[in-house]
């Protein structure tokens, strides 16, 4: 199954407020897509970006945030996908 980026969003917005959400060294936030290992909908923290990666989380430090700090990372994903017009 090809996936696109249309596709990851809508995955995220139809689940957001149970997505497991991870950060990178960057402080980028990236958030697992429809359970395929290594795909994550991506999320640029410090700039405009909004992409798929596959990012194996042992090679690049991907670490999860707490439930707290989740919720927040979430609403701004979905903030962000508003104003791309993608959500």
């Amino acid at each position: 199954m090809n996936i696109k980026l249309k596709d990851a969003v809508e995955y995220f917005v139809d689940n957001w407020d149970i997505m497991a959400v991870f950060v990178n060294p960057r402080g980028d936030y990236a958030v697992p897509v429809f359970g395929k290992k290594d795909l994550f909908l991506v999320v640029e923290k410090n700039g405009r970006g909004i992409f798929l990666a596959s990012l194996p989380p042992d090679l690049m430090d991907l670490r999860r945030l707490g439930e707290e700090d989740s919720d927040e990372a979430r609403q701004y994903i979905y903030r962000r996908l508003k104003e791309a017009n993608l959500a």
